[in-house]
């Protein structure tokens, strides 16, 4: 029953039954078909929607207009809760998925609830003081990246990306030069000038062995080293998506302030005098 899902939303959750049960009468139900929008970002809106059945999706535009989706909405889940308080504009799109029917409550309906329920106005608030306090600490949460790496990281792969910087760096390139020009030279003395057998005759296929070895182990720790930074790279892609949303989220809220601030400051146009 609408009451039973009134009971499963925050802002809804502290009534008791009764006053849950009276608010469901409130409710109307709408029919959405596929792919129809139910509002758009910005426009004016004074209702409140709870999913019944089907799903919708909750989308804003990014800096440069592109649609990013937020959001996922099913059964038993609500949205349209800003504008049922305030009035003001909507906030995001939300559109439907597929056929989805939504339960409607509409903002002048409630307020006649609360006023005739002050109780349950005053239990509302304290949900909804608790649900800002929450968005406030989620919004300082933003977390360093280089912190979040790091805690992602094992000793095993700190041990293989050293070795794979240490490998690129130009001291072991020319200390593998210099190795190599010592063990040619040594052994080409050995032949040619001290008579004697050198321990590793040209075409020096112990050389080439150890080169071939330490290639092998190089070429590992380089492929180890590169699947860690993929991991390190989707980490902080996250972590930028959730920095731009929260940025994204604060620009909207501070150009809507701006709106109204706008709109109260506005002189009021003068009344056109009256034809004699």
């Amino acid at each position: 029953m609408a009451h039973d899902v009134l009971a499963h939303i925050p802002i809804f959750a502290t009534l008791a039954p009764a006053q849950r049960a009276e608010l469901a009468l409130l409710l109307k139900e709408r029919s959405y078909p596929a792919n129809q929008p139910v509002f758009w970002l910005g426009e004016k809106g004074d209702d409140f929607y709870i999913v019944h059945s089907g799903k919708v999706t909750v989308s804003a535009p990014d800096e440069a207009g592109k649609e990013v989706m937020l959001a996922t909405l099913g059964s038993g889940h609500f949205f349209g809760e800003i504008s049922l308080l305030d009035g003001g504009p909507r906030t995001a799109t939300i559109r439907a998925i597929n056929d989805t029917k939504l339960l409607a409550l509409q903002r002048a309906d409630f307020l006649k609830f609360l006023e005739s329920h002050p109780s349950a106005a005053i239990h509302m608030l304290t949900i909804l003081g608790q649900r800002q306090r929450d968005t406030l600490e989620k919004m300082r949460g933003i977390r360093n990246v280089n912190e979040a790496v790091e805690e992602s990281r094992t000793r095993w792969q700190v041990v293989a990306e050293y070795i794979a910087n240490m490998t690129a760096t130009q001291w072991f390139v020319m200390f593998n030069i210099l190795f190599s020009a010592i063990w040619v030279v040594y052994n080409l003395y050995c032949e040619r000038w001290m008579r004697r057998k050198p321990f590793d005759e040209a075409p020096f296929g112990l050389l080439g062995f150890i080169i071939t070895v330490e290639a092998l182990f190089i070429s590992l720790f380089v492929l180890i080293s590169q699947a860690h930074q993929g991991v390190r790279d989707r980490i902080r892609a996250d972590l930028d998506y959730q920095v731009n949303l929260k940025a994204h989220q604060e620009v909207m809220q501070l150009h809507q302030k701006i709106d109204r601030l706008h709109a109260a400051l506005a002189p009021a146009k003068p009344k056109e005098p009256e034809p004699a």
